[in-house]
This record gives structure tokens, sequence and C-alpha cells, in this order.
């Protein structure tokens, strides 16, 4: 009796040892309800001010079809999630506590429907949304990239984070929905730099930088 009395005790250690470490993993799944491949997924804790990189690498959701979202269990568990679909809309979902759900679930009778965020259309007005990806045709490594708005006199924070992005490559530059023109700077490898000002980031989808 003694026996199965300490086996069961540690028994419940172990399941309530791994109910916490399940509460503190804030991966996630994404489910694809939606009639629309999936292309990319970024998923970046709610204090920062850049969508790193795109968590899907390669990979692509089809319709109906679902995938995991691996993140550090770090004790970050708010997080803000984007969603681009092949015809270059987006969904954006913000303060997500990831760690508390399982699914996230994209269009269908059991979730949400898609929020489509496409740019305003040119013309538009001085208000919407000025996030747009980093193409980098420049042949060479990007370390740094800067772009604050043009009324402000100074470059701000590197909207790369720690990423740097190569040749051919894109970056996705997440900035607040309001003022659209803008002040961009990029920084090669090997110090080399480009600015181009006043460009009204509401009304691109492609920033390229050459």
């Amino acid at each position: 009796m003694l026996r199965r009395a300490l086996f069961a005790a540690l028994c419940l250690a172990s399941a309530a040892g791994t109910a916490l470490a399940q509460s503190n993993d804030p991966s996630f799944r994404i489910v694809n309800n939606t009639p629309n491949v999936v292309n990319e997924v970024y998923a970046s804790p709610s204090t920062q001010r850049n969508w790193g990189h795109d968590r899907l690498g390669t990979t692509v959701i089809a319709p109906g079809a679902s995938h995991i979202v691996r993140l550090p269990a770090d004790g970050q568990c708010v997080y803000d999630i984007r969603i681009v679909y092949q015809n270059n809309t987006a969904e954006e979902r913000r303060n997500l506590n990831t760690c508390a759900l399982t699914d996230v679930l994209l269009g269908g009778s059991s979730g949400p429907a898609p929020q489509q965020q496409a740019r305003p259309p040119r013309g538009s007005g001085e208000q919407g949304n000025p996030s747009f990806y980093l193409m980098n045709q420049t042949g060479r490594v990007i370390q740094e990239f800067y772009a604050s708005p043009s009324s402000q006199s100074n470059w701000g924070p590197d909207r790369l984070g720690e990423e740097m992005v190569q040749p051919g490559a894109r970056f996705a530059v997440r900035l607040p929905q309001g003022e659209c023109s803008y002040d961009m700077r990029w920084v090669m490898e090997g110090g080399q730099s480009q600015e181009r000002r006043g460009v009204n980031a509401c009304q691109i989808e492609n920033f390229v930088a050459r």
C-alpha cells in the first residue's frame, strides 16, 4: 500500500510539473480554416518594435491544414501575430496570451474571420497603415534599418532588432498606424549607408533597398 501511495504521489507531481511547463510555453498551432494559403506567419513579443523573421520559413499552410509555431519558453507570453496570405492580404492579432491558448484559428465557423488589412488605396490621405516589406537588392547584407516619421528629427530604433536581411531576402517592417510619410536609412555590411526621405509608406507594399 505504501509503495502504491508513493507511486501515485510521484505521478501527481509529474503531472503538475507538466501542466506548469505547458502554461509557460507560448508555442501555439495555426489552424487555417480559410480558403487561402498562408504564406507567412510572424510572432513577436508585444514589447518589440519589429515582427522578426517569418516563422514558417519555406513552409506554407494550405486551406484546412495546421502548423505548430514553436516559441521559446522564456517567460514571455504576450505576443502579436501577423498572418500573410497568398494573395498578399494580411491579418494581425495583438496582445495575445499565447501561453493560455493552444490554437489560433483563421476563418471558418470555429473561429473569427480574417480581418484582411490590405493597404489603403493611393490618394487615401495622410493616415493609414505604413508597415511594409523591406526588399534587399543591394547585393550586400543589410545590418541596420531605420524608418522614422518625417516629422521627427531622429532616426529612432533599428527596426531589424537582432536580425539582418540577406541579399535577395525581405523583412517585414512593422510600423504603427497613423502617419504615412517616413524617412528610411539602411546600413550595409562594411558600414556603407543609404537614405531615402519623404516616402509615403502607406502607398507601398515593398520598399526596395538598392
